[in-house]
This record gives C-alpha cells, sequence and structure tokens, in this order.
C-alpha cells in the first residue's frame, strides 16, 4: 500500500494456488515419484492451477500428465496456507487438496515432472520411507472422508453463482 494519504493504490500481494490429488482406484492410491538433484521422494499428484483456469480443471489435467490416468473429482479434503515468508520468493501459496476415482489409464511417469508412478494400498504407502509429510496427511483426511465426507461443488442457484465461479459446500 502507498504510504501517503493521497495515493488510493493497495497492492494485495503476490498469490498462487496449487493443488494436490488423493487418486483411489479399488482401494489403492496413486503417487508419484518426484526428483531433483540431491534427493528422491514419493507424494500425491498435483501442480499449480494457471491463472484463466478452474481449479477441478486443473487438478484433472495435472492428475493426466503426471501419470496418464484420467480421474474424476468427488470431493475436497482440506488446505494448506504458506504466507510468503521466503525472502527469495515471497509468494503466498493455497494448497487444495481433492479427492478423486480413477477412470480409466494405467500409471506412468512423464518424466518431467514425475520419475515412476502407481497404485499403492495404504499400508504400503505407511511403510515407504520417502513419502511426503503433506501427501501422509492428504491421504489420512481421505481415509477420513470415507465416513464424513468433505464438501463438494455445490449446484448451480440463482443468484449465487456467477459466470466463471465454483463453490464448494458442505456435503448434504
Amino acid at each position: 500500500m502507498c504510504p501517503t494519504a493521497e495515493c488510493a493504490y493497495v497492492h494485495y500481494g503476490e498469490h498462487s494456488i496449487g493443488t494436490g490429488a488423493v487418486v483411489f482406484r479399488e482401494g489403492r492410491i496413486l503417487l508419484i515419484e518426484r526428483r531433483t538433484a540431491t534427493r528422491s521422494w514419493w507424494q500425491i499428484p498435483g501442480g499449480f492451477v494457471e491463472v484463466d483456469e478452474p481449479i477441478d480443471v486443473a487438478i484433472e489435467r495435472e492428475v493426466l500428465e503426471e501419470t496418464g490416468v484420467t480421474a474424476r473429482i468427488n470431493e475436497v479434503l482440506g488446505f494448506r496456507h504458506a504466507p510468503g515468508l521466503q525472502p527469495d520468493r515471497p509468494v503466498s501459496n493455497i494448497y487444495v487438496v481433492f479427492r478423486l476415482e480413477a477412470v480409466s489409464g494405467e500409471p506412468r511417469a512423464d518424466m518431467d515432472e514425475s520419475f515412476d508412478a502407481g497404485f499403492y494400498t495404504h499400508e504400503e504407502i505407511a511403510a515407504m520411507p520417502t513419502v511426503s509429510s503433506m501427501s501422509h496427511w492428504a491421504i489420512e483426511q481421505a481415509m477420513l472422508a470415507q465416513t464424513n465426507p468433505g464438501l463438494i461443488v455445490e449446484p448451480h442457484r440463482e443468484g449465487l453463482h456467477r459466470p466463471g465461479h465454483t463453490i464448494y459446500g458442505l456435503n448434504r
């Protein structure tokens, strides 16, 4: 915000939205392996939402790109907010986690963002030493959602929805 009273400009900061997907097929959960020059780890698939893209389209696109699996959203499980505290990247980020069902396709790595991909049981995942803690949390939320459903897409209601809006609410 400008420090003078005459200036009406307000800068709301830089923000990004990420998505994560707990994708189920026959009781098994889809994971991908990510790698950097110094380490490798397993996590749920996901990525960033493009500025002109609905979030539900983004997560389904990310799953397909990274794994070759077509999946459809069931519900929102939760989200994580990270304020822009890193001096080299002062961006506030929201990471929304969805539960999806696999529709078609077999897991395969894209060899760009993912280097291995597969469906694993909850027990197999618990025994894997390099699964990210955020992915463990997301999987726990997905397991809880089997008896306590998360947020679902609200059906269109006149006066509530505007063009381009998607609204998620409690499962009734």
